[in-house]
C-alpha cells in the first residue's frame, strides 16, 4: 500500500483542485495589458493634434465662406462693384464699412477700416499684422506645437487684365 491511499479522499479531492495563476500566466497577463495600454495611450496623445487639424480645416472653411458671402454683398453694391480687376472699393457690412481688392474684402485693412479681419469671429486664430496686408492675411492657431507653421494664409491676386483670384492655404505641419 502506498502512502497517499492511506490519506483521507476528501483531503486528496482538495489537494487536486486548488487553483491559482502561475507565475508564468501572471507575466503573460501583464504584458498583454502593456501592450493595450501603450496602444490607448498613442492613440489619445494623437488627439490633441487631430483636434488642431480640424480646427484649422474648419477655419479655412469659414474664410472661404465668408469672403463669398461678402464679395456677394459686393457685387450687388453699385459703388462697391466698380472694377472686378484692382480698384479697391468698400460697402458696409452688419455696420462695419469693409474694404475690397477685386471684388474680395482685403485681408488686412488699413486706417481702422474693415477687412476680412473684421468679418471674422475672433477665437483661436490670431491674425498677425507683419504677415499681413490689403492684399493678405496670415492668422496662426494659438496653441499648436509650431505657430509658424499651423497656419492659415488669405491672399488676393490681382492683375490688370484679370479678375481678381483668391486663394486660402493651410500649413498645417507644426499643429
Amino acid at each position: 500500500m502506498h502512502k497517499n491511499d492511506t490519506l483521507n479522499p476528501e483531503l486528496k479531492h482538495a489537494a487536486s483542485t486548488e487553483s491559482g495563476f502561475t507565475l508564468v500566466e501572471l507575466v503573460v497577463a501583464l504584458l498583454v495589458i502593456s501592450v493595450l495600454a501603450a496602444g490607448a495611450y498613442s492613440r489619445l496623445a494623437n488627439t490633441d493634434t487631430q483636434a488642431r487639424l480640424a480646427s484649422l480645416q474648419s477655419f479655412k472653411a469659414t474664410v472661404l465662406s465668408v469672403a463669398a458671402m461678402a464679395k456677394g454683398m459686393c457685387i450687388s453694391d453699385p459703388q462697391c462693384d466698380i472694377d472686378q480687376y484692382q480698384t479697391t472699393s468698400s460697402t458696409t457690412i452688419e455696420g462695419k464699412p469693409i474694404l475690397f481688392t477685386g471684388r474680395y474684402p482685403v485681408g488686412l485693412a488699413p486706417h481702422g477700416a474693415g477687412g476680412l479681419d473684421q468679418l471674422m469671429m475672433p477665437g483661436k486664430f490670431t491674425i498677425q499684422p507683419a504677415l499681413s496686408d490689403t492684399n493678405r492675411a496670415t492668422y496662426f492657431l494659438a496653441g499648436a506645437h509650431d505657430e509658424r507653421h499651423c497656419k492659415l494664409e488669405y491672399s488676393i491676386t490681382s492683375a490688370q487684365s484679370n479678375p481678381s483670384v483668391l486663394s486660402v492655404t493651410v500649413d498645417s505641419s507644426g499643429c
